[in-house]
C-alpha cells in the first residue's frame, strides 16, 4: 500500500515538473527580442562608401586671357614663304631691302650684293641699314647711295632711287674692269659677281668702285657682314 502511494507521488511530481517546463518554454517564446532596432541601425551605418552616390564636382571657371595690344604681338614669319620675310625687311629697312632685291635679280651673289650694301651703309647712314639715297655730302660735292662725285659723275646727281640703281648697274662693269687691279691683279667684274665672302666683296667694291680712303675699309667690311647676317635668305629670282 505504501509503495503504491510513493509511485503516485512520483508521477504527480513529474507531471508538475513537466508542466513548469512547458510553461517556461512558452514564456520565452512570447518574449519580444531586445536590440532589433539597434541592429537595423547598425547595418545601415555599415553600408560600404563605394555604394553611396558620388557628388558631381562643380566646374572650375577658366581665367579669361588678357587681350594683347598690337605692340605686344610679335609678327609671325613663315620661313617657307620668302615673300613674307622680304615684306618684313621692306617694312624695317625699305631702301636696303630694295637694293638687295635689285642686285639679286641682276645676278649678283649674296656676298657681292651685301658687299655693295655695306659700302652704301658707310656712305649714307653711318653704318646703319637705314640707307638715305637722296643725301648730299656736307660740301654738296657728293650725292646718292654711292656718293658719286659731282666732278667725275655729274650725270648721277639728282637721280631718283631707282635711277641710281640703274646707274650703278650701268657703270659697275667698266669701273671694276678698269680699277679691279687695285683690289687684286687681274680682278674683273665677273669675279666680283660670284664672290662668296661679304667682307672681301666690300673691300673689292671699296677699292675698285668707290676708291675711297683706306681708313674706312674695315668699317665697310663690318657693315657688309651686318647686311649679310640680316639678309639671310638665298633667294633665286
Amino acid at each position: 500500500m505504501l509503495k503504491r502511494h510513493i509511485n503516485l507521488f512520483i508521477k504527480l511530481f513529474l507531471i508538475i515538473l513537466l508542466s513548469l517546463l512547458v510553461w517556461f518554454i512558452l514564456s520565452c517564446g512570447e518574449a519580444e527580442p531586445v536590440g532589433t532596432e539597434e541592429l537595423v541601425n547598425t547595418e545601415m551605418v555599415l553600408v560600404e562608401p563605394s555604394l553611396l552616390p558620388t557628388p558631381t564636382p562643380k566646374p572650375t571657371p577658366k581665367p579669361t586671357p588678357k587681350p594683347q595690344s598690337q605692340d605686344e604681338v610679335e609678327p609671325q614669319i613663315n620661313e617657307e614663304d620668302p615673300t613674307a620675310k622680304i615684306k618684313q625687311w621692306e617694312e624695317e629697312h625699305y631702301y636696303a631691302t630694295k637694293v638687295w632685291e635689285y642686285l639679286m635679280q641682276k645676278g649678283f651673289s649674296q656676298a657681292a650684293a651685301c658687299g655693295i650694301i655695306g659700302n652704301m651703309m658707310i656712305e649714307t647712314s653711318g653704318g646703319s641699314l637705314d640707307l638715305k639715297p637722296n643725301i648730299y655730302s656736307p660740301s654738296g660735292k657728293y650725292y646718292g647711295l654711292c656718293q658719286w662725285s659731282k666732278t667725275y659723275y655729274p650725270e648721277a646727281h639728282g637721280l631718283s632711287f631707282k635711277q641710281q640703281l640703274d646707274y650703278l648697274l650701268e657703270s659697275i662693269t667698266w669701273e671694276i674692269n678698269t680699277f679691279g687691279k687695285r683690289y687684286k691683279r687681274g680682278f674683273k667684274y665677273e669675279d666680283f659677281l660670284v664672290m662668296s665672302d661679304p667682307a672681301e666683296a666690300a673691300l673689292a667694291f671699296a677699292k675698285s668702285y668707290e676708291r675711297c680712303r683706306p681708313v674706312s675699309y674695315e668699317m665697310r667690311q663690318e657693315a657688309a657682314l651686318k647686311a649679310y647676317e640680316y639678309f639671310d635668305l638665298e633667294y633665286v629670282y
